[in-house]
């Protein structure tokens, strides 16, 4: 074979064993700074990490209470708009994103669990 159609053949079969391109990812990743309220009266600051994936529908929360980030769990969200992403609402749960103040709420009504506060993206920036 020639060099030129040998080329040709390889590059052929590459496309042909790795597919179609996948699309990319629309990420969102968040650092929020929190006030955690128990209904027992305890409350504490804490850094919970919202790591979004926006095309997949899914969220990986992570949480820092001052001794590095630990992964809590990872689960899909309900929605995602222009002004705000919902979590989670259901079954004595509420959480949220608002886009445009940044504003973060967690209401889980079995544990007794408040969560209220900020977030910017992970680089920083604002999130709108």
């Amino acid at each position: 074979m020639r060099p030129t159609v040998l080329m040709a053949a390889l590059s052929a079969l590459g496309a042909i064993l790795t597919g179609p391109e996948t699309a990319v990812a629309d990420t969102l990743n968040l650092v929020c700074h929190v006030q955690e309220s128990r209904t027992d009266g305890a409350h504490r600051i804490i850094m919970r990490r919202l790591d979004l994936d926006l095309t997949a529908k899914t969220v990986r929360v992570s949480d820092d209470v001052g001794h590095g980030w630990v992964f809590k769990r990872q689960y899909a969200f309900l929605a995602a708009s222009h002004d705000r992403i919902q979590l989670e609402s259901a079954e004595g749960k509420e959480s949220f994103v608002d886009r445009r103040t940044g504003e973060y709420f967690l209401h889980n009504q079995s544990d007794g669990v408040t969560m209220r506060g900020r977030c910017r993206k992970a680089d920083g920036a604002p999130i709108s």
